[in-house]
């Protein structure tokens, strides 16, 4: 291994034509710089320069070498600038994961201007409501929605989570008055990582009373969408944030349950697989995407 940095300082040797000078560039002394060169002379068998006390001259052998050599060092200046150019600049492949909630209606909309502004991105967009793993799959970033951020993670707002179920199930069941009566009800809830067990409800009144739940789901389903087609079907009281469900609401399709009681939210936020030193075109996205959620969300705060 040590072949390659004796290339280097031979080449330096050669370009300024003097030990000392390539010694003070390269940080050595000229005793060193000499014994290098004397080094790769042994490795090759043949001498590569005639050294007089006033100059330094190739041999043919040498200039031979020394082509290569000079090759060597541009790929590898190539290959060290066009590293740095993805680092700094906003070019190359940005992988992106979303939920099938969370990309139409938050991520592709958020991106539109950071799409049209950099034209030599690649972005790639992963949509699926299951979380997948950002090192198996060499996603750069994830938007997700959960009730706390992890560490490392980037929250952007914090997304109200509301209880309903459809007329055709509150009519078919024992009515709903006070938070005890949940205890009996048939729930669904949205699981990304299939069944799972009871699930804990914290819901507050307007006085700031709380109180804990903890039911068991009838059905679950790891697709946000789905679930609330069960829920439209009449088959449980499910959780969802209210956007979500907002226009079944106004419609009639879907009834507010309890709604003298709020029901923690989820927090909206991005993770990432970079955590030092990102480079730019991830920097630049998720600067982009938080300051589009400030704007749908302004005042959403920040997780404690």
């Amino acid at each position: 291994m040590d072949y390659l940095p004796r290339m280097v300082i031979f080449s330096r040797v050669v370009e300024l034509g003097a030990f000392s000078k390539a010694a003070r560039e390269l940080g050595l002394t000229s005793s060193s710089v000499s014994q290098h060169i004397s080094a790769l002379e042994g490795i090759l068998g043949t001498t590569l320069l005639h050294r007089t006390t006033r100059k330094l001259s190739l041999t043919e052998a040498g200039q031979g070498f020394y082509a290569h050599c000079a090759r060597i060092v541009a790929l590898a200046n190539d290959a060290r600038d066009a590293t740095e150019s993805l680092h700094k600049e906003l070019v190359g492949e940005l992988r992106i994961a979303s939920s099938c909630f969370m990309a139409p209606e938050y991520l592709v909309p958020a991106l539109e201007d950071f799409i049209r502004d950099h034209p030599q991105l690649r972005i790639s967009i992963d949509v699926s409501d299951q979380n997948v793993d950002l090192m198996d799959h060499s996603v750069d970033l994830a938007l997700r929605v959960g009730r706390t951020p992890g560490p490392g993670d980037i929250p952007l707002a914090l997304m109200e989570a509301v209880l309903c179920a459809a007329p055709s199930y509150l009519q078919a069941h024992p009515p709903i008055r006070r938070p005890e009566d949940m205890l009996h009800q048939h729930w669904l809830f949205f699981t990304p990582h299939g069944p799972g067990a009871a699930v804990e409800l914290s819901l507050r009144d307007r006085a700031g009373h709380c109180t804990q739940l903890r039911v068991l789901p009838r059905i679950t389903a790891n697709h946000a969408r789905s679930l609330r087609q069960l829920a439209l079907q009449g088959h449980g009281v499910g959780r969802f944030l209210r956007s979500k469900v907002q226009a079944d609401l106004d419609a009639g399709r879907l009834v507010e349950v309890l709604p003298d009681w709020s029901l923690d939210g989820y927090w909206a936020f991005i993770t990432t697989r970079h955590r030092d030193a990102m480079p730019a075109k991830i920097v630049a996205c998720i600067e982009h995407i938080k300051a589009y959620f400030q704007r749908r969300h302004p005042g959403g705060g920040a997780a404690s």
